[in-house]
């Protein structure tokens, strides 16, 4: 039997002080680091096989930057390019990296990142040792909620606010499951984890750099693990769900009180996943990719030419300005390329298996995955190895609402999320399932318990 060796490994990627942060409508400018930013690689080696996993502290990451940081792994390290994981944290407080809305990426950040991306996973490589893992799921249902809403008039809003007297109901779920991947040495020494949890993060805000929730969540783990554990944060199926209570009538959950809650309370839940883990010092790695070619929406004749209308314009840059730029720049990108290449991942570890989407799934398709899934425990990564924009349900189209609108972040045709759904539910059926393993055989003294030992006879000396 092969053992598993486990490396882990953490750079910084924190941009210069005056670098665009992505992930609001308007241009915003960084004033400061609040935490710093980090690309967190983790390691798995069996035999010749290995698989990677790295965390992004990033709005998302670009199919290209994956694509170079894949090459040069496979040139330098001979891990083939997938069979390696490369998901953005999706904060919205990092570097720029995204093309949206405002924003634009910078290509020398971009290139630092991939840079960084490759040292960390060579150190994960040069770090590992023989040990085990433990995989585990939690239960945390109240720190993330759907943020839309089925309204009075039919229609579904996004964030309709507190309180809101219009509100009938979530127009769809969210998933509780915190999926843990643990891992130690054959010592016993902690090494670091994987975990998986679908809520947007969109804690923080302000205009500091930070890893938000993660950050609190990594730092409670150090606390009880000890501080070489480094924790790699594989956001699920979170395309409809934040942090945001809209049916509960408290303060709005967001700063960095709200980000140490979260993290803090979500790290707690890790503990006690992590304390009833059975760990094992084998565990079959596998790993399938496939690309699907999902049509972009063409932006009608009548909205486009409204835009134009509007924009040649002057007045106040408000939201409808934003979006009326928003088509003319998606209605150029369709010209020039009408379908976009889509990859769907799996990678398994023993028994569970982890399931990459390269865009912001909503939170039903992501249990849609878990329930078909031929694995006991199967893990949602999104926002992984590129960024397509949102992919809702059919119903959420047919309801409206943000994640819906046509722009360049929600640019497919409504069937895009099913297509993927799909596909990932036909590669893990690809895939071989190991059986279960046999439970270690407890030897028990042939003595009534609380009885003394009979005396042992027939010693020589």
């Amino acid at each position: 039997m092969v053992s598993v060796q486990i490396g882990f490994a953490q750079t910084d990627i924190t941009p210069p002080v005056d670098s665009e942060m992505p992930g609001s409508f308007r241009k915003r400018f960084a004033t400061g680091v609040h935490d710093p930013l980090h690309a967190t690689a983790c390691v798995l080696a069996e035999g010749e096989r290995s698989l990677v996993f790295v965390s992004v502290d990033a709005l998302s990451v670009k199919a290209s930057l994956v694509r170079q940081v894949r090459s040069t792994l496979s040139t330098r390290l001979g891990i083939p390019p997938q069979n390696i994981l490369i998901a953005a944290t999706h904060t919205h407080s990092g570097g720029p990296i995204a093309n949206v809305f405002e924003s634009e990426a910078d290509p020398t950040y971009c290139a630092f990142v991939v840079e960084q991306i490759v040292n960390a996973v060579v150190k994960a490589w040069e770090n590992r040792v023989e040990g085990k893992v433990g995989v585990g799921v939690g239960h945390e249902n109240r720190l993330a909620f759907n943020r839309r809403f089925v309204m009075r008039n039919g229609c579904h809003q996004t964030h309709p606010g507190k309180g809101n007297p219009d509100i009938l109901r979530p127009a769809g779920p969210t998933d509780p499951d915190v999926g843990v991947l643990a891992a130690q040495d054959t010592k016993g020494r902690w090494l670091g984890c994987l975990v998986n949890f679908a809520c947007h993060c969109t804690v923080m805000g302000g205009t500091e750099f930070s890893a938000d929730y993660p950050f609190y969540l990594a730092a409670t783990l150090r606390k009880v693990f000890g501080e070489q554990f480094l924790t790699v944060f594989l956001p699920g199926a979170c395309g409809d769900v934040t942090q945001v209570a809209n049916m509960l009538p408290r303060e709005p959950e967001f700063g960095e009180t709200w980000a140490w809650r979260i993290g803090t309370r979500l790290g707690g839940e890790v503990v006690k996943t992590v304390a009833l883990m059975d760990f094992t010092d084998s565990a079959p790695l596998q790993a399938v990719q496939s690309q699907v070619r999902l049509a972009r929406r063409r932006v009608p004749d009548s909205m486009l030419e409204e835009a134009r209308r509007l924009l040649a314009t002057e007045g106040v840059p408000d939201v409808e300005r934003l979006y009326a730029r928003e088509l003319v720049l998606l209605a150029e990108e369709v010209q020039r390329e009408p379908f976009l290449e889509a990859e769907v991942q799996v990678l398994a570890v023993g028994r569970s298996a982890f399931v990459a989407i390269c865009g912001e799934l909503f939170c039903q398709f992501g249990l849609d995955i878990k329930r078909a899934s031929p694995f006991p425990t199967t893990f949602v990564v999104t926002c992984a190895n590129g960024m397509v924009g949102y992919l809702p349900t059919p119903e959420a189209f047919q309801g409206g609402g943000y994640e819906v609108r046509l722009a360049r972040s929600s640019q497919l045709m409504p069937d895009a999320g099913n297509q993927l759904v799909g596909e990932a539910i036909q590669l893990l059926q690809s895939l071989w399932v190991p059986p279960v393993p046999s439970p270690p055989v407890v030897r028990t003294p042939p003595w009534d318990v609380g009885a003394s030992p009979p005396e042992l006879t027939g010693l020589t000396s």
